[in-house]
């Protein structure tokens, strides 16, 4: 622990003397960049094995104890969820679905990653603290947040939607947070224009997820629950109105970006809309992170050099995207909605 503090310390140093190559060209924040400067030390020191057990360790636990500080009673859940999911694993499994390598890595200081029951009952604690980090100079309540959050993403991609929906499609749904608030504000939508609600379909690759998924659903909001890989869903080609991939792509490396992508526009019908939710490289308050917060951050984010590095834009025209409109919803995040080609 001394040797850890050590080295944070040391990063703190780096982090006031570091020269911060900060221009409109080159978005990715310097602690992400393992080329130069401070991103490199992080680098360097989050390879080392007696480093990143402790930095793992240290990165749950100030999880877990600010969350828990702030009103989310992160361990209750994680055993009630547990119990209410272990029942539904069968039913959330397809049969011989190998992940793929980049999905076993280690996440957010799970050794197994997110294909572990821990993972599966802390994520829908992890996103509500999440949607508290936004705000942290306000005093909200878990839901207030999340609520605000959502309603940012849905305002975004409102304008683009015309007329009925038949198919709604989550991907990388995780345990359904951003999916039954997209099913809450898709069916007071629905009575509002006079349409009927459209079939909304949460995917994911992790059975363990989909099991706590089913459990949180008890309102039987989403319509199914898939066990698949956003990069090869196997649904129709033109068969979804609205894709919706939120908080998942700096968790992937750029090829498997550039696939997801790919499904997503092979999936939606001519005209269909793509609504990304995802952290903003560009973002002050990510560009500015204390060097100990970053260490944590990148130390449990295996690509999220990948991703700050990724030419999102680009990315998304040349999976046959038009029409991109890019817009903050707070102050850590973005979202970019997109449109397919109409014939």
């Amino acid at each position: 622990m001394d040797l850890q503090l050590e080295a944070v310390q040391t990063l703190d140093q780096s982090c006031s003397n570091a020269a911060v190559e900060m221009t409109q060209a080159v978005a990715t924040p310097s602690w992400a960049d393992s080329s130069r400067g401070l991103g490199r030390l992080i680098e360097a020191l989050i390879k080392i094995d007696l480093l990143r057990r402790p930095l793992f360790f240290q990165a749950r636990q100030l999880i877990i104890r600010t969350a828990e500080r702030n009103g989310i009673p992160w361990r209750r859940r994680r055993a009630e969820l547990r119990a209410a999911a272990e029942p539904l694993l069968g039913v959330s499994t397809t049969a011989g679905l190998r992940p793929p390598d980049y999905y076993v890595a280690r996440f957010h200081a799970y050794e197994q990653g997110n294909l572990c029951w821990q993972a599966a009952a802390e994520a829908e604690q992890a996103t509500d603290a999440m949607a508290l980090r936004v705000w942290p100079e306000e005093s909200l309540a878990p839901e207030q947040a999340q609520n605000r959050l959502r309603t940012a993403i849905h305002t975004a991609v409102e304008p683009l939607l015309q007329g009925r929906l038949n198919r709604v499609l989550d991907l990388g749904c995780s345990v359904g947070v951003s999916t039954q608030a997209l099913a809450r504000w898709l069916n007071q939508r629905a009575e509002q224009t006079g349409t009927g609600r459209p079939e909304l379909i949460g995917l994911d690759l992790s059975p363990d997820m989909l099991a706590v998924a089913r459990a949180r659903d008890g309102e039987g909001l989403v319509s199914h629950w898939c066990h698949a890989a956003a990069e090869a869903t196997g649904f129709e080609t033109g068969s979804v109105d609205l894709v919706s991939l939120q908080f998942v792509c700096h968790e992937l490396p750029q090829d498997a970006t550039h696939a997801v992508l790919a499904e997503a526009a092979r999936l939606l019908r001519p005209g269909g809309v793509l609504v990304m939710v995802d952290q903003d490289p560009a973002s002050s308050v990510l560009q500015r992170l204390p060097a100990a917060v970053a260490t944590l951050l990148k130390s449990t984010e295996p690509y999220i050099e990948q991703y700050f590095a990724l030419d999102m834009p680009a990315a998304l025209e040349q999976a046959g995207f038009r029409d991109l409109g890019i817009s903050a919803c707070d102050p850590r995040h973005r979202v970019i909605v997109a449109k397919t080609c109409v014939d």
